[in-house]
């Protein structure tokens, strides 16, 4: 499709008068209506296009009834519905008020279009950068990161109904790809035994356990089959991928014998799939709640003297990744973008010592409270308790005892780890039940960033320290808001690159309500009381 140049740079008489009748000044479409070329122009989306082919309808009115859909949390056919029958959204989308629209389709269409094209923070970008132009957003300020969670598109399986289901879309998929060779191969009795969803709540556990031996079994011959004759198109679909995935890691197969059994105990980790119907969906699990679906990481500036708050950064990410592991890709987006902060709050599960380093190479000062010592240690012999004399290389344990050994661990990021050994200094310790009860006596396993979590350890307990981390519990407001006003807390679609998506244009439609309520804001503010972001 070619890209045509049909977007009206000026509101139709029509929808202009009747518009500022009923609008008011600050209304988020009023505003988008008079302000839209200032964010969003044509050439932006030069490169989702051909030159050739079709015309394709106006990919601004595009992005932004997207946009709206997300700050109404309305579906497509709503959204395509209220475009054709809202005066507002017709003022802001510079359109006649007889336009008739078009099929609720096409949204999907375009979303698909910047997916497949890398164009997802487009529009969120252009939103945030127009909140810069007004002085809202500030380079160098004070930002803050928290995560949520995101319930995915997919219902909760268990493993025998993962198998199940992991058969059937398979089969499925092949039978639509090469009918003659599943008529030719398939038996009919194993076509039937997985055509159909199952599901094992009526299964006692004897059965359950009979049913996923045999769902094993006929997997793997499935399999076996694919891989003697199966044509190459068969082999390339992604459904038969899952099916080796998923079969690699709850089953296992002895070559000698082809027994096979359940792994035990299942595998876990990052790449282990949950369905088939959304293989980026992870299952994780925080502070006793867990989930199958996506993490969400949000970032918003965090000035005192601002009235309004603007989110700098959002992404969805793997749900079984740790907030710790976002750290570096947030800052090194924020620096990219020209948005780096001076102070980066963020609650204890982004702190560790590896981000207190690399947050202060990148001149960004962290702020969050340390790791906690998860040691089993009594408190009056955790390793803080010990004094650690780089330059001399010994440790004096609280009781007095000077370390025998120090070994140095290979460094990492060029910085050294170290293992402490006080061996026979243990022996006759008074205090030897408590601090070392094992044969070789007390180790002390030393971080490389050992320096930065004593320093952040010490500095958390300052009066000075907590009257600023202050600043970071409001954050949670705003995923709230997220969540109840815009739906985020479950994924519209399934995939990672469109839940990414789901977020990106969340987070613009948020930012737009809140330029719409900083600029009222501003107006209403007396002319000397304009000062920092209200006097821009």
């Amino acid at each position: 499709m070619s890209l045509r140049d049909d977007w009206h740079m000026e509101i139709p008489d029509d929808t202009a008068r009747v518009g500022r009748e009923i609008l008011e000044e600050n209304d988020p479409y009023r505003l988008v209506g008079d302000g839209v070329n200032a964010f969003l122009r044509l050439k932006d989306f030069a490169s989702l296009y051909s030159r050739l082919g079709r015309g394709a309808i106006c990919p601004i009115i595009l992005s932004l009834i997207t946009l709206f859909q997300f700050l109404e949390n309305i579906p497509d056919r709503v959204a395509a519905k209220w475009a054709v029958t809202r005066i507002d959204w017709k003022y802001a989308l510079h359109l006649p008020l007889t336009w008739l629209g078009f099929s609720y389709s096409d949204l999907s269409n375009f979303r698909t279009r910047l997916i497949e094209h890398g164009e997802e923070r487009l529009v969120f970008e252009r939103v945030l950068e127009w909140a810069r132009s007004l002085g809202f957003v500030k380079k160098y300020g004070k930002q803050r990161t928290d995560s949520t969670h995101i319930i995915g598109c997919v219902e909760r399986l268990s493993r025998l109904e993962l198998a199940w289901e992991t058969l059937r879309t398979a089969l499925r998929a092949i039978k639509e790809c090469a009918p003659r060779w599943y008529g030719e191969v398939i038996p009919a009795a194993f076509h039937q035994a997985y055509a159909e969803r199952q599901s094992d709540w009526r299964l006692s556990k004897e059965e359950a356990k009979a049913k996923m031996k045999e769902a094993g079994g006929d997997g793997f011959w499935l399999l076996d089959r694919l891989d003697e004759s199966a044509p190459e198109e068969v082999l390339g679909l992604s459904e038969v991928e899952t099916l080796r995935q998923v079969w690699e890691q709850q089953f296992e197969r002895e070559e000698e014998s082809g027994k096979v059994s359940v792994r035990k105990p299942p595998i876990k980790g990052k790449g282990v799939i949950d369905t088939p119907h959304d293989k980026d969906a992870r299952w994780a699990d925080k502070r006793g709640k867990d989930w199958v679906g996506y993490r969400l990481q949000v970032s918003e500036t965090a000035e005192e003297e601002a009235d309004k708050q603007f989110i700098t950064d959002i992404d969805a990410v793997d749900a079984n990744d740790d907030d710790s592991e976002s750290m570096d890709e947030i800052q090194e987006r924020l620096i990219e973008r020209k948005l780096k902060p001076d102070e980066h709050y963020v609650d204890r599960g982004y702190v560790s010592g590896a981000n207190l380093a690399r947050s202060g190479d990148r001149e960004i000062r962290l702020m969050g409270l340390a790791p906690l010592d998860n040691s089993r240690k009594p408190e009056a012999y955790k390793q803080s308790a010990f004094k650690i004399d780089f330059e001399r290389q010994e440790a004096v344990c609280p009781e007095g005892k000077v370390s025998k050994r120090w070994y140095a661990r290979p460094p990492t990021e060029g910085r050294m780890g170290v293992d402490i050994h006080f061996k026979d200094q243990c022996e006759g310790c008074v205090a030897r039940a408590q601090c070392a009860p094992g044969k070789e006596g007390r180790v002390l396993s030393v971080s490389p960033y050992y320096e930065e979590l004593r320093e952040r350890r010490a500095e958390q307990e300052t009066e000075a320290f907590k009257e600023k981390m202050k600043r970071r519990p409001a954050i949670e407001g705003t995923i709230s808001e997220l969540t109840r006003k815009h739906g985020i807390r479950r994924a519209r679609y399934r995939g990672k690159g469109k839940t990414r998506l789901q977020a990106f244009f969340t987070g613009g439609a948020a930012n737009l309500k809140r330029l719409s309520q900083a600029l009222e804001l501003r107006d209403q503010a007396p002319v000397g009381a304009k000062t920092g972001s209200q006097a821009a």
